[in-house]
């Protein structure tokens, strides 16, 4: 049952990531197409911001912060992932 449970939320959870990270790319995508003066540093920032996604990522894995139970793991990666890109989409979708 309680595996039942966690396996919901794992994909509850992925799912609003994939939702949200293509409302990022959409935004993203708006500023660069319309010429955005920021548009340059927008694309920089998106790949600073994989990059030291995925290095924060292998260390915590490393160092066994994600945890050892491969559910664990598994929801600790998309909570990651999600901060980065709830934050993303706050800043993009902000009016300015």
């Amino acid at each position: 049952m309680m595996q039942d449970a966690a396996a919901e939320t794992l994909i509850r959870d992925a799912g609003q990531l994939w939702m949200e990270a293509g409302s990022v790319i959409a935004l993203r995508s708006a500023r660069i197409t319309f010429g955005d003066p920021d548009a340059a540093d927008e694309m920089v920032r998106m790949v600073t911001e994989k990059v030291w996604a995925g290095l924060e990522l292998g260390v915590a894995l490393a160092t066994g912060r994600l945890g050892y139970d491969p559910g664990t793991v598994c929801s600790r990666t998309v909570s990651h992932y999600r901060e980065a890109v709830q934050g993303n989409l706050r800043r993009l979708s902000a009016n300015d």
